[in-house]
């Protein structure tokens, strides 16, 4: 699974692992700009384009329909070339794109349809540099190393989500939401340079170019195949679909009847950002103690718990208190669950397999998105933002479930598991 193409041993720590740093380091300043536009891109259309439940729900759906439309075609690109170039390609192109929204700023002329355009753009460029990265880490380091470097990449994540939302509520009330996105372009720009680094440590793609619905369908077989993977996607599926209608509504709920400033938007942010943190740290801890399965499903339980907290904001006490708790412990349990799915996902599937698999499941995963999001739109219009999230909540619950009583509970040891996902 990519260790003998590793440039480091399973002995040497990932912090000598140059290839592993540059992409590391990559991910630390983008993700630090993303924290903020985030925040300001639909605050931009909240407060200066005085957006309602409909528009928020089409804006979220931008970020979700490219996952529909490219997702597949894009699992075949990653995989039949090296994952390097798309990496900087794609961080070009957004610094681009995200530029463009602090100009129209300057000049006056901010429309929803240019936000909507950016945001699907950008999402369409993101599908092909997530696949990249995710696809290119088995081959930087071990696979007795991937939890760790999966557990370090979402620690530092999650320090980003603490600081940077607080600074970008700052920003954003100092210069204005569209302005604060100009930092976002930057950070795509720092981020392809060091990503130019990371490309010789790849090997050169050894398939052969062949029909692209052929390639899909290998993608496919080996989602379906093997019965771990079939109940991640299934049960992410569902969660994802409650998780869209919440986020929907959330900053609604928050802004218009909580009536939170961005300052404290940002506050709450970085709360979640708290739990982000614990959780990716105490990630591998929880593999090794209770086993990599268990440590997946009580990520997932946790989530769907700190999503019922949210909806109780305004109903009893400070308002603020219960949505940033309920920001922490949702994601302190997303961390736990997504660090330890992610390996496991790694683990089971080839290298040469890995992006056209993982865009496979995606196609299920962002299609329920899309639902969640167009039906948060409508509810949250039709019986309340507060009702809207509970909904929401319970899909969350429902997916956790899902996989509690799914084989993925069984998986213990990840040097352990074998092709059918059992160990």
């Amino acid at each position: 699974m990519g260790e003998s193409a590793s440039p480091a041993g399973a002995s040497v720590s990932l912090w000598r692992n140059r290839a592993f740093l540059r992409l590391w380091f990559a991910q630390v300043v983008s993700n630090a700009g993303t924290a903020i536009t985030g925040l300001a891109l639909p605050l931009t259309a909240v407060l200066a384009l005085g957006a309602g439940p409909a528009q928020m729900s089409l804006l979220r759906i931008a970020n979700f329909l490219p996952e529909i439309l490219f997702a597949l075609f894009a699992g075949v690109w990653v995989d039949r070339a090296r994952r390097q170039p798309i990496l900087v390609g794609a961080d070009l192109g957004r610094a681009v794109l995200l530029a463009s929204i602090p100009l129209a700023a300057l000049l006056g002329v901010v429309t929803f349809p240019h936000l909507w355009g950016v945001a699907f753009a950008v999402s369409t460029l993101t599908v092909f540099s997530s696949l990249a990265s995710i696809s290119i880490l088995p081959v930087l380091v071990p696979k007795a190393q991937l939890v760790e470097a999966n557990s370090k990449l979402a620690v530092t994540d999650s320090v980003l989500t603490i600081a940077a939302p607080s600074a970008a509520g700052g920003l954003i009330q100092l210069v204005s939401a569209p302005r604060a996105i100009l930092v976002d372009a930057v950070s795509y720009v720092l981020s392809a340079l060091s990503l130019r680094g990371v490309g010789g440590a790849e090997a050169a793609p050894r398939r052969a170019r062949g029909n692209t619905w052929r390639e899909i369908g290998e993608g496919l077989r080996e989602l379906a195949r093997t019965p771990a993977l079939r109940a991640l996607t299934l049960s992410v599926s569902v969660g994802t679909f409650g998780a869209a209608m919440q986020s929907t509504v959330q900053l609604l709920f928050v802004v218009r009847e909580l009536g939170l400033t961005p300052a404290l938007i940002g506050l709450v942010a970085a709360c979640g950002g708290g739990g982000s943190l614990l959780g990716a740290a105490w990630a591998g801890r929880a593999s090794r103690r209770l086993g990599t399965g268990p440590a997946i499903v009580l990520g997932s339980l946790l989530w769907a718990a700190g999503a019922l907290i949210v909806p109780l904001a305004g109903l009893a006490g400070a308002a603020f208190l219960f949505v940033a708790a309920g920001g922490a412990v949702a994601n302190f349990g997303g961390a736990v669950w997504g660090v330890n799915q992610m390996s496991l996902r790694q683990t089971l599937t080839p290298v040469g397999l890995f992006a056209r698999a993982t865009a496979a499941r995606r196609l299920p995963m962002f299609g329920m998105q899309v639902a969640g999001a167009a039906l948060g739109g409508l509810l949250g219009g039709a019986i309340g933002l507060r009702a809207t999230l509970l909904v929401g909540a319970a899909g969350l619950v429902a997916g956790g479930l899902l996989l509690l009583f799914s084989p993925v509970r069984a998986v213990r040891d990840l040097s352990a598991v074998d092709a059918r996902g059992e160990g």
